[in-house]
């Protein structure tokens, strides 16, 4: 999850919070996001949240200086990121939750929960395959999206994605190489 957010933790259902009060018949409704573009600002920034976090808490636990520096970065572009996000979402009148998703938290979980010394392989895999799921919709999202201020964010994400996704795959290579073999 600019998209790196969307799946660089996994990404569970998003719901969107009504901005305005919905009608007693429309309950149902009211629950799902009104466009793919809400559904879409909703997921990345509740990714957003969740890369702040698990950004800040790679850049304290892990024991390489790589994987600390990745963290720090990871931080820094997605607060950057959801700014963008939460004035797009305010011109879309869009409401976004106030955390991560249900799995994010779940992963935020086994990050803190992981032992130092397995911490930096865990974590570089999981943000590498959340980093290639964001590639993957972000192009998706890109090709059907017609809100040019939806359409900036995944442009000016996309090439960060992809240099996240290089610098990972680096760390995930060096990581491996280290290891001692049994």
């Amino acid at each position: 999850m600019g998209i790196t957010a969307l799946v660089t933790l996994p990404a569970g259902p998003a719901t969107a919070v009504p901005s305005r009060p919905a009608a007693p018949h429309s309950t149902i409704a009211a629950a799902r996001p009104a466009s793919p573009e809400a559904e879409f600002l909703i997921a990345v920034h509740q990714g957003n949240l969740a890369q702040i976090a698990a950004g800040r808490l790679a850049a304290r636990k892990s024991g390489d200086k790589a994987v600390r520096k990745l963290g720090k970065r990871f931080a820094a572009f997605h607060k950057k990121l959801d700014s963008q996000v939460k004035r797009v979402a305010k011109s879309l009148d869009v409401r976004l939750p106030q955390g991560p998703n249900s799995e994010q938290v779940e992963l935020a979980g086994q990050y803190v929960a992981t032992p130092a010394a397995l911490f930096d392989a865990f974590f570089v895999e999981t943000q590498l395959s959340g980093y290639e799921r964001a590639s993957r919709l972000a192009g998706l999202f890109l090709k059907t999206s017609t809100d040019p201020s939806v359409r900036a964010i995944i442009e000016k994400a996309g090439p960060v994605i992809e240099e996240n996704l290089a610098a990972l795959t680096a760390a995930r290579n060096r990581l491996a190489s280290e290891q001692p073999r049994q």
